[in-house]
Formats: structure tokens, sequence, C-alpha cells
């Protein structure tokens, strides 16, 4: 016997349309009409508001660095001519602002020589920097300069550079530059979790990509699009323009306060028009509920088709919640098919939040629940008065086989160090990966000396040889190795403790495990 068909909820409202009163409908349009469009102008007026709260972000940045720079140039030892201990502030300098290896300091003499670099080792011999970008408009104008995007002749490297005179007579006087690599503005814009479907970028003067929030790599260096600049020429703060594969986006343009530089906020127009569509579609939805509330003749259709949509509810609560769905028949075909979409989606959620939280290429923790997971040990560290440490692991001589044999070699030799980290680490423990060659272990319950037995022995396992690809590789690690409380009793300084102490274990020879303790 054929299976009976489940109504549709089309035929369903064809006979609920049918007893609409005609002028209430005509003004439930009106006012849905009147709600997309507010709704859309609310969307870029938000558009337009990030944009400038992200460009404030990047100016803070900015005049941090000159700030740091013109107070660099005031130093005594700088004034004494005491360079080498000058040297010292400077790194001094860029530890407290964290700045990695994104930027490093240089000072110029009157001929554009270098004295020092905080890149290069002290008294170690440096090119010429005569044709540095901005460093004879120093000279001339005794100002500070911010420069546009620029290929670096020494590195061959995108650089920026930001540039302050030192206050001196005219026959020592000397500029004090910093120069930056685009990825500490890549950083600044995905440190503001903008939607996935929104992209930010900084533009140069000249209209230059500095950074941008999704493939850097592939947009830093170019120009932005013809339509784009033309915009941002004519000073327009919000407009439509079209990317370089033609897709239409909503852009949000905020000027820069400190340098001549531009942040601009783009938002595929499909999207915003999908997301308006919804909200005109839940509009429309109430206006038919309001309106089948005086309809006594549709009051058993209606009730039937309430029932179907509200056994969506409680999968669509779960769904909210993180729980995975469940959906019984709801004897409603469109129904039922909604019902089966929010299965999938609960899937697709989960498997995203698993993404989110994990280092794509080794399937161990990322920085991000690596950091949420030590502040919650160490709460309950503090409740308890138990201890952890935690190993800080930097690869000796990665660097050298990922150029020599390539990004597939390395990647499949990253994901080997991962396996051997969670071998030699216990259940409880959790192993993450920093970035790059950089990993993490938290080790909770165990105090310093433990720590340090279980970081000799992952030294050795991860200095036995690698067979990758008929090739043996051979490469070592360092580790710091800092513990609650006898190290510190933040996320923050047992981190930059353990780092310190990495950068120890590799200064005396690699291969090696120091340990840190409190300064205090």
């Amino acid at each position: 016997m054929k299976a009976k068909r489940a109504p549709t909820i089309r035929s369903k409202l064809v006979m609920l349309v049918l007893a609409c009163v005609v002028p209430a409908s005509l003004m439930a349009v009106v006012l849905i009409a009147h709600e997309y469009q507010r709704a859309r102008e609310h969307l870029l007026f938000n558009l337009l508001t990030t944009a400038r709260t992200m460009m404030s972000v990047v100016d803070r940045d900015i005049a941090s660095i000159e700030s740091s720079l013109v107070a660099l140039a005031t130093s005594s030892q700088l004034q004494a001519g005491n360079f080498r201990s000058f040297y010292a502030q400077a790194q001094t300098v860029l530890k407290i602002q964290n700045s990695g290896e994104n930027t490093h300091i240089a000072l110029l003499d009157i001929h554009g020589r270098q004295i020092l670099n905080t890149r290069r080792p002290f008294r170690e011999a440096l090119p010429d920097y005569s044709a540095a970008v901005g460093f004879g408009t120093i000279r001339e104008s005794g100002k500070p300069f911010v420069s546009n995007l620029f290929v670096s002749p020494i590195t061959h490297r995108h650089l920026l550079t930001i540039g302050v005179p030192v206050p001196a007579t005219e026959a020592t006087r000397h500029t004090l530059h910093a120069a930056i690599y685009p990825e500490r503005f890549e950083k600044l814009l995905q440190q503001q979790r903008l939607p996935s479907d929104w992209v930010a970028a900084v533009f140069d003067s000249s209209g230059t990509i500095i950074a941008r929030s999704a493939e850097m790599q592939r947009f830093v260096g170019r120009k932005g699009s013809p339509s784009l600049l033309q915009h941002m020429q004519a000073g327009e703060p919000l407009f439509i323009s079209t990317t370089y594969d033609g897709t239409k986006v909503h852009t949000a343009v905020s000027h820069s306060n400190v340098s001549d530089w531009s942040l601009a906020i783009g938002i595929p127009t499909e999207l915003i028009n999908k997301e308006l569509r919804i909200t005109m579609m839940w509009l429309v939805l109430a206006t038919i509920a309001l309106l089948s509330s005086s309809l006594g003749a549709a009051w058993l259709i209606g009730g039937r088709i309430a029932e179907s949509i509200h056994g969506l509810t409680g999968p669509a609560l779960a769904l909210g919640s993180g729980e995975i769905v469940t959906v019984p028949p709801l004897n409603l075909r469109e129904a039922d098919e909604v019902g089966a979409s929010l299965v999938r989606v609960s899937e697709m959620l989960h498997h995203a939040q698993h993404r989110a939280n994990h280092d794509i290429l080794t399937g161990l923790a990322n920085r991000a629940l690596f950091d949420e997971m030590l502040n919650q040990h160490l709460s309950l560290c503090e409740r308890n008065r138990s201890v952890l440490s935690i190993l800080y692991i930097d690869l000796d001589g990665f660097k050298a086989i990922n150029d020599r044999h390539g990004h597939e070699v390395g990647d499949k030799l990253l994901c080997n160090v991962a396996s051997r980290l969670k071998a030699g680490s216990r259940h409880s423990d959790m192993v993450s990966r920093l970035g790059g060659d950089e990993f993490a272990i938290i080790m909770v319950g165990a105090t310093m000396h433990d720590s340090a037995i279980v970081a000799g022995k992952l030294v050795d396992s991860l200095s036995l040889p690698y067979e990758i690809d008929d090739l043996v590789l051979h490469i070592s690690a360092s580790i710091g190795v800092a513990s609650y409380p006898e190290s510190g009793v933040t996320a923050e300084i047992l981190l930059q403790r353990a780092d310190v102490a990495m950068y120890r274990a590799k200064e005396t020879g690699r291969r090696r495990v120091a340990t840190a303790h409190n300064s205090n």
C-alpha cells in the first residue's frame, strides 16, 4: 500500500491567506518593508562603527611604537654614545611591547649608516641603510615619519618603518627607526574577531594592502581593487565596491588620525541581503500568526501547523546550547526537512567547534584552547592549593629542514613531533601547538622537579631521527619549564617565564631543558 504523503505547508497556508483581511495584509507589507530598510541601515552603521574602532586600534599601536621610539631617542646612553647599553635598552622595549619577530629597531647616523640593529647581534657588520624609506624626510624635517609598505632590499620581505629624529647637535644627529613586518597588523585585525564572512584590510597612503584579516599572503603588497580605491579617494565612508573576483561588497572605510593609512571592512552584499531576507521572513510569519488569531475558520488548520512547528522548538534550543540535536517525525514535510537540517547543522557546529579549538595540521589543542584551559587549571590550583607546570617547547633546526625540503615535509615533521609529544605525556596532560614550531604542555599536579624530568625525556624522544618520504631528518628541542606557584601565579607570567627559560636552554647549546623561577 502506497504511503500517504504528508501535506505541504504551502497547501495549508493558502487556505489561511484566503481568510486574511486585505487591508491588514497591506499594512503588514508596509511595516515589513520599513523594517527591512531599518535593519539594513542599522547593519551598515555598525559596519562603519567597527571600521572606526579597528582603525583606532591600529592607530594606538602605531602611536605606541612612535612613543617608544621618542622615549628611546632621549636615552642618556644614546646621548653618551654608549651604543651597547642602548642596544640592550632597545631590546628591552621590544620585549615589553611583546613585538616578537615582527618588529626590530635600527639606529642610523647622519649618513644613513646603521650603527645597530636589534635584528642582528651588536657590533655585527650591517648593510647601508641610507636609502631607507623616510630617512631623508626625517633628517630634513626633524619630525616622525610613518612610511608606506615597501619591499626591503635587505630581507626582500614586505616592510614598513616608523622613524623619529634623535635630539642632538647637528654633527651627531641620528635617526631611530622601527622596522615592522605586516604580520604585526594582521594579528591586530584577527584579534578583533570579526564574523567569518567579514574581511578587514589596512591600506597605506598609496592604496597598497598592508595587512588583511584573511588570505594575508595572497593580498599583502597588492593595490586595492580599482573600484575600492576610487571610492576611498573620493572620501566616501560607506559604499558598494567590487572585489578582484567580481564580488560586490558593502564597504566601510575609516582614515587614520595618526598616519595616512586607511582601514576598510567589507561584507558581501549577498550576505546582507540574505540576513535581511531572513528578518523579513520572520516578520512575515509573525504577521501571519497575528492575523490568523482573528480567523476562527482557520483555527483547526493553524493549530495543526503550530503543532508541527512547535516540535522544532526543543531541537532549536538544544542546538543553541550546543547539545546533540534529535528531531522526531513532525508529520509535516517542510518541518521534517527543517528538523533534518537542524540535525545536520548540529553535526556541523560540533565539527566547527572542534576545528576552532584545535590545530588543523596536528590535531593538538590550539593557542585559544590552551589559554582557556590554563586559566581554568590555575583557578583550580589556587582553590585546591595544588601545583601545575608548563613545558614550553621549541624545535631546533626545524626551519632549515622546512626551507630545504619544503612545507609538505615540514608539515609531516610537525605531525611526527606532535605524536611523540602525546606519546611522552600523560593522558591528563594537555599538549598544544602554539604556532609554527612552538608547542606547550600543561602538566596538572606536576612539580618543577617532576616536569623537568619529563622534559628531559621529551628532549631525548624529539631528538631521535625522523623517517619521512625516504628522508632521515634530524632535529632537537629546547624546553623551558615554569611551575605554579614557584615561577608565577598568572597565565601570562608563567608563559613568559617558560618562554624565557626555553630561550636560555637554546643559548646554552640547544637540546637542553631550563627551569624558570620567580624573580621575586
